[in-house]
């Protein structure tokens, strides 16, 4: 298997488990060339390994050479113009399907210029993405960004339909979209809301079904009921805990990793602590306690509550940045009281 998606876990091999979850995903897609599967969303708490899941289905489609084409995007979680946002999907997408149609992986980790793009789909007669890339150019020479936008967001629709293809169109923290995407150049004013609204009609394809994640649950569904409503994308509860051998697995795989000594007995014990959550028990492999000992019971014990009570360790972190950024969004007024 090839990895020309870099995975955000890091080497391939951390990646441990999921295997009842992959095994629905590609049952999944093995229905997308007869047109029948439905657009999905799938959601679970930061740090839940939702990015590092949808990451190895990417790896796992493009190393296949099937029928179906993968396209990964990462919505940003920084503030960006529109234009320069529309030309970054654009480009990515093309950059991926051409890769994909070239077997590349190299092409994956990097970012073909409008022009480059463009000379390909000349070259190999490919019309649509010439007829993209001009009119994408044309549109922005002239100031027309909401063309532009329609124009990037709705290629993997329109080149599947047009080649009699199969595109998944994976979206990863949709919910940013809402608030990070801004009409001005300088970032003045408010964000454009309406931006997820953009998929209301490609939701709906079974050429190009759509994988969007989301780690703000509740956020996300205020979003999908207010622009993507009639049941357009099903929702899944993407679970942060493996099962009880996948998580012994994760424990051994990790210290091996992390050059943690341990012992079989604090191997079932650490897995049984975090509950058999990967960013759980990788955060007591990794994470900042200088007295840390998993050979003992007694040292499991304590490096488990320094996770979980020190509000300097690596997990404590993460949390305080979730929730901050949570109540905030839920309940703006009374955040900072909360």
């Amino acid at each position: 298997m090839q990895y020309p998606l870099r995975e955000k876990i890091g080497a391939p091999h951390l990646f441990v488990g999921r295997e009842q979850e992959l095994k629905d995903f590609h049952k999944w897609v093995a229905g997308m060339p007869n047109l029948l599967s439905q657009s999905r969303a799938l959601l679970g708490r930061r740090k839940s390994g939702k990015t590092a899941f949808v990451q190895r289905l990417f790896n796992q489609l493009w190393s296949a050479n099937g029928a179906v084409i993968p396209f990964y995007f990462s919505i940003p979680e920084l503030a960006m113009w529109y234009p320069s946002f529309v030309l970054l999907y654009y480009q990515t997408f093309a950059t991926q399907y051409i890769s994909f149609l070239e077997r590349d992986a190299e092409l994956v980790r990097t970012l073909l210029s409008m022009e480059q793009i463009r000379a390909y789909g000349e070259a190999n007669g490919i019309a649509a993405l010439v007829n993209d890339v001009d009119s994408i150019l044309h549109n922005a020479k002239e100031g027309y960004t909401g063309l532009m936008w329609d124009r990037a967001y709705r290629a993997p629709h329109r080149i599947a339909d047009i080649y009699n293809q199969r595109i998944l169109v994976i979206l990863d923290e949709f919910q940013y979209l809402a608030t990070n995407i801004f009409a001005h150049e300088d970032l003045s004013g408010p964000p454009i809301a309406s931006m997820p609204g953009s998929y209301h009609e490609v939701s709906e394809s079974k050429v190009a079904p759509m994988l969007a994640t989301g780690s703000y649950i509740g956020w996300m569904v205020e979003i999908m009921q207010k622009y993507l409503e009639a049941g357009r994308l099903q929702h899944l509860t993407f679970s942060p805990y493996l099962t009880e051998d996948e998580g012994l697995l994760a424990v051994y795989t990790y210290a091996e990793a992390f050059q943690e000594p341990i012992t079989n007995e604090t191997a079932v014990q650490l897995n049984t602590l975090c509950m058999a959550d990967p960013f759980f028990i990788s955060c007591v492999m990794r994470g900042p306690n200088p007295k840390r000992d998993l050979t003992t019971t007694q040292g499991v014990i304590a490096a488990v509550d320094y996770e979980v009570a020190n509000r300097k360790s690596y997990l404590s972190l993460t949390w305080e940045e979730y929730i901050e950024r949570t109540v905030k969004r839920v309940n703006e007024k009374y955040g900072k009281h909360l």
